[in-house]
């Protein structure tokens, strides 16, 4: 009998720890901290938080805090296009995308990938994933949080017509990176 009650008891502790570990996670959000993976030379995570802030105070549009609210978190890892575990990397992460049901949008050889998580609500997205290597690095970004298509139009179209200082010199040009007409000089 105490075979059973402990057995029943390991089973019922199994279980409830496997729902609790399952409500935390976030649709969307992609683990880049894999092991073995190399040291990135640039990381960024960002939460919720820092959009408000930069929203409110570094562009003083406080009126666009709504937008910030769409966005969880912001992931960016930048990693040596050399390091050893790359390819292990970026397998990872398409095993991931895959698992999950992404949809790949943009595939441009082995150099840009885009894919997006749909939210069971139309027009809102769960995440946006996008690796891209260029001539040093590769790099990949995670972007989660209930984003809303529409509203996030909107919210550009805004900041395209305050036309604020930071995009005055700001240039993509074909390597992916930000190009200022000061840079050239």
């Amino acid at each position: 009998m105490k075979r059973l009650t402990l057995t029943t008891l390991f089973i019922t502790i199994c279980l409830f720890a496997s729902t609790i570990a399952q409500t935390n996670v976030v649709r969307g959000k992609i683990d880049m901290q894999l092991p073995n993976s190399p040291t990135p030379i640039v990381e960024v995570n960002l939460d919720q938080s820092f959009f408000v802030l930069f929203i409110n105070f570094t562009l003083n549009l406080p009126e666009y805090g709504e937008y910030a609210e769409m966005i969880d978190g912001v992931f960016v890892h930048s990693y040596d296009k050399q390091s050893l575990e790359l390819d292990n990397m970026k397998s990872n992460f398409q095993e991931t995308l895959k698992t999950e049901n992404w949809e790949q949008i943009v595939k441009v050889k082995d150099e840009l990938y885009v894919s997006i998580l749909f939210a069971e609500t139309p027009g809102v997205l769960n995440g946006i994933f996008v690796s891209f290597t260029d001539k040093q690095n590769t790099t990949f970004v995670n972007i989660f949080g209930e984003i809303d298509f529409q509203k996030l139009g909107i919210l550009f179209g805004k900041i395209m017509e305050t036309k604020p200082d930071f995009m005055k010199n700001i240039k993509i040009d074909g390597n992916f990176g930000i190009n200022s007409d000061k840079d050239k000089d």
